[in-house]
């Protein structure tokens, strides 16, 4: 008997070995085969056109797609957006913790096994700032809910960092589309990355595994070509960014000995949602190397800024959503940037907060030359190219004031507190602290001499020694 055992086990070692593929983990429904198969392995994509065949067989022998069987591969079947957040993190490169056992999402769980294999890659997800949730308050992920074709627009062109492009875009006249997603859908037509047909882009109609497939294979291309650099971690490990687009790679190989360099460093910028001067800014910081990542005000709380290495807290931030988190801020040690004079008086680092600005004014003066803040920025100069609204805070006396309100000393329009150091009200700063005047709509009207001083100010609190 123990001699019929052996020799059966054997046999079975030779089979398995022989095997010309292997069943392994995948979505539900899906088919994972180690050896990868082509397009003529599956009954209903044989039959496509050579170009779209040759698009799966890129797919299919990366692993970005599966069968949903042996010999089917499921083109018109729904994909849900459980299913969407794998394929999505594949694509687009993102970093994705498989050891995770607990969700950010109240219905997305280890323990349920239609969306347990998805748990890591919706939160790869959300971490990317991808996506925020399906429901307004982001606790709901909606796993078994279908991804429409407008949200499938709206993801990719987020993935590939053009949501700036997307703003500036022409909204397709398609009344099959909601007002919100229309840029999106435009930029997606133009990049090629979907197609409408009929006459109509069918907007809130779900989106298909073919469609999935065709706009992932479109995207990869994208990226692979270098156009655009994202705004999120999505392309990539940070040593090996392109250069932002339209210009050379502008950051730093040669920073000063011991000096933290902000290349690859995460930046999360927290504002309205859709605040176009948040974006001029993160483009900005792009080019210093920063990767950076947004959040919508509401949204803040301290699992969403965990793993970041700077954060800016935009003027477009409604100050409320960071007092509801203060005892986390005032304990916070990543350094933060704060472009709000109200959140800076309820930190306990300013004396002022409220109707703390100045109106029709253009002009700073530099302070103190000397620190690196000023980025050799002397004397009085204009900020704005023309006049608008500066902000300012009286901050304690352990702070350093850098440059104050021209013709005013006592109205300091940026400041910054050493880690270590003391606010007003004598609790411990836990991380450098910049506050910088810019009022909402003033990015796009800024002077070189300002940009110096506020991308000096991000330099300077990375070096949070």
């Amino acid at each position: 008997m123990k001699k019929t055992l052996m020799t059966f086990l054997s046999l079975v070692l030779v089979w398995m070995t022989l095997l010309p593929f292997a069943v392994s983990a995948a979505s539900p429904g899906e088919v994972r085969i180690a050896a990868a198969k082509t397009a003529d392995d599956f009954k209903d994509l044989a039959g496509l056109p050579k170009d779209q065949k040759d698009k799966f067989n890129s797919l299919l022998s990366e692993g970005v797609f599966n069968g949903l069987s042996e010999d089917t591969f499921g083109l018109d079947v729904q994909m849900n957006r459980a299913q969407f957040a794998k394929v999505a993190s594949i694509i687009f490169k993102l970093p994705v913790d498989g050891t995770l056992t607990a969700s950010s999402f109240k219905d997305v769980s280890a323990d349920d096994p239609a969306n347990a294999y998805a748990l890591p890659y919706i939160e790869a997800l959300k971490k990317a700032g991808l996506t925020n949730g399906y429901d307004a308050e982001g606790v709901l992920y909606n796993p078994a809910g279908p991804v429409s074709r407008q949200e499938l627009s709206a993801f990719l062109i987020r993935g590939l960092g053009l949501e700036e492009a997307a703003s500036s875009a022409a909204p397709v006249a398609d009344a099959t589309v909601a007002e919100w997603a229309k840029p999106y859908v435009a930029l997606a037509l133009e990049k090629k990355l979907m197609t409408a047909e009929g006459g109509s882009f069918d907007g809130t109609s779900p989106a298909t595994r073919r469609m999935l497939a065709l706009a992932s294979y479109e995207a990869k291309n994208l990226l692979a070509g270098g156009k655009p650099a994202s705004e999120t971690p999505a392309t990539g490990t940070p040593d090996k960014e392109e250069p932002a687009a339209g210009g050379n790679d502008t950051s730093k190989d040669d920073e000063p000995a011991g000096e933290v360099s902000p290349k690859g460093k995460k930046l999360l910028i927290v504002g309205r949602e859709k605040a176009a001067e948040d974006v001029i800014i993160g483009d900005r910081l792009k080019t210093q190397g920063f990767v950076v990542s947004y959040l919508i005000d509401r949204r803040l709380s301290p699992e969403r800024i965990k793993g970041f290495d700077l954060i800016f807290i935009s003027e477009t931030t409604n100050s409320k959503y960071v007092k509801e988190n203060l005892e986390h801020m005032k304990t916070l040690e990543i350094p933060v940037i704060y472009n709000k004079a109200i959140s800076m008086g309820d930190l306990g680092m300013s004396s002022t907060s409220e109707n703390s600005s100045v109106e029709k004014v253009k002009k700073i003066t530099i302070k103190d030359a000397a620190h690196p803040i000023a980025a050799g920025v002397t004397g009085s100069i204009d900020v704005y190219t023309e006049d608008g609204r500066i902000d300012y805070g009286v901050p304690g006396k352990n702070a350093t004031v850098i440059a104050t309100v021209a013709g005013d000393d006592k109205k300091a329009a940026v400041y910054a507190y050493e880690k270590g150091s003391k606010n007003i009200k004598g609790e411990t700063v836990p991380a450098r602290t910049v506050f910088f005047y810019m009022a909402a709509g003033m990015s796009g009207k800024t002077t070189n001499d300002a940009w110096k001083i506020l991308e000096a100010s991000f330099l300077w609190a990375l070096q949070n020694k």
